[in-house]
């Protein structure tokens, strides 16, 4: 198993409480987060099944404080997996402030991610967001 620090995402030892890397104090970290911080910083956690899992766990959720982190990965990322599943995720949050990347989305080189990009410009119409 493989443990990581959640300030950089540095690979360290089970039994790491600073990160070697950056020298945060893992274990403050954590006590201090709650969930959903810990979910909008795993959308930069270096395995990619778990940026798509935190993406979708927060759009389940309908977290508006993770709409611009979510934004950011889509400008970011060059995984197109991570990517169709962020932009899934702001379509079910529904905030107008996603609107511009969504629209943007729809000319991704994937098909994947353009397919899920009106899917959510469709959603985000139906919810009439503010």
């Amino acid at each position: 198993m493989r443990f990581y620090c959640t300030n950089c995402w540095a690979e360290v030892a089970e039994s790491a409480t600073i990160c070697p890397k950056c020298g945060d104090d893992i274990v403050a970290r954590q006590a201090r987060s709650d969930y959903v911080e810990k979910l909008i910083a795993a959308l930069r956690h270096p395995e990619p099944t778990t940026p798509i899992r935190a993406a979708w766990i927060l759009g389940e959720r309908r977290e508006l404080v993770a709409v611009e982190p979510l934004c950011r990965l889509v400008r970011e990322s060059r995984d197109a997996f991570i990517v169709e599943s962020v932009v899934e995720a702001l379509g079910k949050i529904g905030d107008a402030h996603a609107l511009t990347v969504i629209e943007s989305a729809t000319r991704h080189p994937s098909p994947r991610v353009r397919n899920a990009a009106k899917k959510a410009l469709a959603q985000l119409r139906r919810t009439k967001p503010a």
